[in-house]
């Protein structure tokens, strides 16, 4: 098995190297790796300070979304990010690039950080409905205060190491060989007897309440409304960065994850962004960040989308009104309604209708996969999410039924099945109420 964390000491230099290519994915091994080197680094009277470097694309990226959801995986990454925290010598994180999520979070736990004037440093966590579960909502808040904390956890993107150090993210920016002025850094600490920096003991962007507190209220009114439930977490944390000591402000913080990760927003953003790393690209084009629906894709889309047509006007037929229906499905976020209009008044209950909308995509996607124009459930709905514009944060048709229940949306399609053959389960819904997992369910993928 490779050697993912390497350890050597220089000069009284502890230099510790994360090397799991290509990103420096977070997984168990690693992060025992880590723990050890960093344990054997507190037994070693020789050691002065230390400097934590990385190979690869990337600095880290974090924890694998896989392994959302495990318990023992999050304690393991909080409890390393500790005892980074708590080493007893000086504590240098010196990013050559990108750090997201958990590789971040051990940034943050260092002491000092240096990075390339190209690396960024980010907690996207949001995107995937949940909060950094590694101390990320209490650290970094000690660092940039209230507001630019807000800013970085909401936005959920990555900030640039210029404008990281303003915020007072980074300590210094890099020029030349990371390693070489990383270890020079160290050893100019040594030299002033500069010990370590613990982030949970910074009280400086703490001390205007007022002020911390004001940006944590509007923060919250700006949400206002919002169907969206982690960017409230997120306030709330940040909120109790100020107002608990670190340990209880880290628990209340762990909690509102345990939350994130049973919500079913978390569940369907999770599953999208996988679905859309996995879908044919002949279907869904890549670059970069950004994802494009290409003309065999569109010709799905707009086969769901004549489905959802139909049981509009099957619907109509039964009595209900255009515009209603329209309502509903732009509260679904699709782009237009089905006759043309749409705009959901605040207040207005169409759940209903929604269900059976969303349950005639459903039938439709299936019939798709049944087909052979698309692979499976999750294909169906990042071409929905990019091609329509349905909802993110309830993962697409097939997520979105899925959320139902199968089972009770099945017995109630047989029903509706006499209104219109739309609704008919297809094939794939049928075999997918064999699994606990239904769409999702390995032998269905």
């Amino acid at each position: 098995m490779a050697q993912l964390v390497k350890l050597q000491v220089r000069d009284g230099v502890a230099i510790v190297t994360l090397d799991a290519p290509p990103v420096n994915t977070l997984s168990d091994d690693v992060v025992n790796a880590l723990s050890d080197a960093f344990g054997d680094i507190a037994e070693q009277s020789g050691i002065a300070a230390v400097v934590l470097v990385a190979t690869g694309q990337m600095f880290s990226a974090g924890s694998d979304i896989r392994a959302f959801g495990q318990s023992a995986t999050g304690l393991r990454l909080s409890a390393l990010c500790d005892l980074i925290e708590n080493c007893p010598r000086p504590v240098i994180a010196a990013l050559h690039a990108t750090a997201l999520g958990g590789g971040a979070e051990l940034a943050l736990a260092a002491h000092y950080r240096l990075a390339v004037a190209e690396a960024a440093i980010g907690l996207p966590e949001v995107t995937l409905g949940l909060i950094p579960g590694a101390g990320g909502t209490q650290r970094l808040p000690r660092l940039t205060g209230a507001a630019g904390a807000l800013d970085m956890l909401l936005g959920g993107r990555a900030l640039a190491a210029g404008p990281a150090q303003k915020l007072g993210l980074i300590d210094g920016i890099i020029a030349g060989d990371v390693l070489t002025a990383a270890t020079g850094f160290a050893r100019k600490l040594i030299t002033q007897s500069d010990g370590p920096r613990p982030t949970r003991l910074r009280r400086d962007r703490l001390t205007d309440g007022a002020v911390y507190l004001q940006a944590v209220t509007d923060r919250r009114a700006a949400l206002g409304a919002s169907h969206l439930n982690a960017p409230k977490r997120l306030v709330d944390c940040v909120e109790a960065a100020l107002l608990l000591p670190f340990d209880a402000g880290q628990a209340y913080a762990a909690t509102c994850l345990r939350d994130c990760l049973a919500h079913p927003q978390s569940r369907a953003l999770r599953h999208i962004f996988v679905a859309e790393r996995q879908v044919a690209k002949t279907l869904l084009g890549r670059s970069g960040g950004s994802f494009a629906v290409t003309p065999a894709g569109q010709a799905v889309v707009d086969l769901v989308l004549a489905a959802l047509a139909r049981a509009a006007s099957a619907l109509v037929a039964q009595g209900e009104a255009a515009a209603r229906i329209d309502d509903a499905a732009m509260a679904l976020g699709l782009r237009a309604g089905p006759f043309g209009g749409g705009d959901p008044a605040t207040g207005t209950d169409l759940a209903d209708l929604q269900r059976r909308l969303i349950a005639a995509m459903m039938a439709e996607g299936g019939r798709q996969i049944a087909q052979g124009a698309v692979a499976d459930a999750g294909a169906v709905d990042a071409l929905i999410v990019h091609g329509a514009g349905f909802q993110r944060w309830r993962g697409g048709p097939m997520a979105a039924a899925q959320a139902f229940g199968l089972l009770d949306l099945r017995a109630e399609m047989d029903q509706w099945t006499a209104d219109d053959p739309v609704w008919t389960p297809p094939p794939v819904m049928i075999e997918a109420l064999k699994y606990a997992d239904g769409f999702d369910a390995p032998e269905l993928r």
